[in-house]
């Protein structure tokens, strides 16, 4: 077997699972991530490769227990050659390949047509020389199995949309034989106890399927380790920031395809004459002078990215808006990088956004290279840090790296005139006042 410099993860599991939907989870993050992605999917229905597996499904060969497991076995593995082909090259090139089903899915159906352990024994060892070695198809680094109870499985697959595939009835042969799928379900069980490359998922709680947010998170942290050999830096995300990300990426999913969320705009953007500016939990609270309304308290922020956190106070007192990364950085001693933030602001007018270091990053020798954000840039809020530390500095999407200020700001005309006036530090530079 080949060798390449991507990874190769397969999602498979009972029917129900939700296995299209948390492979498509799993490959926006990893995007998000800054990761090259391809998704490939089996069967590859409308495909030719697809044609006897299709035929198959819908009865054409009679009952699934009279097709058996082999002659079953090598419809599907027709159909995996097919693709075999591209997703060498998605590997090749050092892309994360993630498959909904794949191999395991012939052992999980077709080896649940055979009774005796023995027995499916050697019809595993059977399809993984057809598989891997007569067609020498790509092997999966990490195979991810979820588990749906049978009767929770049939009753979601009766929720799924029409198939084009299926010519009678909205379900096909396997989904339509409840028996099937217990035997099934029981065979991916087994497998994950037969071979330390699978690892197991469970998708129900108290007879109910969890939370696809839930199953996702438990998904993405068992792929980390897999994942994290092929990076230069550590993918983690705290639990909390994870399901923030999930909702935005369901969103733009539900609403097909439109961008991510934007928070609601509420400044009506007009000159600001006060002279003073009060923080308050989540916003900036300034008062805006205008005839017969009231006064309008409100920062405007646009999120331009699922990843991206708003600004925010840890504490009631706090003057400065911690700002968050949403990439991956990982910063030498003595270099520096420019940290996206996912977010742009429309300062207010009279008022000037200050970048500053965050304490619990500057500890570490990382610091801000400084920068002042006008009332007129309509631009994303990004932060040039330098690492005069000894160490790597890595940083992670959602983690804090600085702090705006938010500050009014005096703009008085500029006039040329002698200035003749006595001070009592006069022209005294660095030091003039001592140390002590």
């Amino acid at each position: 077997m080949k060798d390449y410099p991507g990874k190769f993860i397969v999602i498979d599991g009972t029917d129900g699972s939700g296995k299209a939907t948390q492979t498509e989870l799993l490959a926006e993050k990893l995007r998000y991530a800054g990761f090259d992605v391809a998704l490939a999917d089996f069967p590859q229905y409308g495909k030719k490769s697809a044609g006897p597996v299709e035929e198959y499904l819908n009865g054409k060969y009679g009952p699934a227990h009279e097709v058996g497991p082999y002659r079953g076995s090598i419809f599907y593995a027709l159909d995996r050659y097919d693709a075999s082909f591209e997703i060498k090259e998605w590997l090749k090139q050092g892309k994360i390949v993630i498959s909904n089903r794949y191999v395991t899915a012939n052992m999980g159906h077709q080896g649940g047509k055979i009774k005796d352990l023995e027995e499916k024994r050697r019809f595993y060892e059977w399809l993984y020389e057809l598989e891997y070695e007569i067609f020498q198809i790509p092997k999966p680094d990490m195979n991810i199995i979820l588990h749906v109870d049978a009767e929770v499985a049939q009753k979601l697959v009766a929720n799924k949309s029409a198939r084009k595939y299926i010519e009678q009835g909205d379900k096909d042969m396997h989904e339509a034989d409840l028996e099937h799928l217990r035997n099934a379900e029981r065979t991916y069980l087994e497998i994950v106890e037969m071979y330390p490359d699978f690892t197991l998922i469970e998708c129900t709680r108290e007879d109910r399927i969890m939370p696809r947010e839930e199953i996702n998170y438990l998904l993405w942290k068992k792929v980390m380790k897999t994942i994290n050999g092929h990076a230069n830096h550590p993918l983690d995300l705290h639990i909390n920031h994870f399901n923030s990300i999930n909702r935005h990426i369901l969103d733009a999913a539900i609403r097909s395809g439109s961008p991510a969320r934007e928070t609601p705009v509420i400044s009506d953007g007009r000159r600001v004459t006060a002279e003073t500016a009060t923080p308050t939990a989540n916003r900036i609270s300034i008062t805006v002078e205008a005839e017969d309304e009231a006064p309008v308290e409100s920062l405007k922020v646009q999120r331009l990215s699922p990843l991206a956190k708003f600004p925010s106070r840890a504490y009631a007192h706090d003057i400065g808006y911690d700002l968050y990364a949403t990439g991956y950085y990982s910063i030498p001693p003595g270099k520096r990088d420019i940290v996206s933030t996912g977010i742009k602001m429309a300062i207010p007018p009279g008022f000037s956004g200050l970048i500053w270091d965050k304490s619990g990053v500057a500890k570490d020798g990382v610091h801000v290279l400084g920068g002042v954000y006008d009332p007129g840039f309509r631009g994303e809020i990004t932060i040039t840090m330098i690492n005069l530390g000894e160490d790597i500095y890595n940083i992670a999407p959602g983690q804090k790296v600085a702090q705006i200020l938010i500050q009014p700001v005096a703009t008085p005309e500029i006039i040329e005139t002698e200035i003749n006036d006595q001070t009592e530090r006069g022209q005294g530079r660095h030091g003039s006042s001592g140390l002590f």
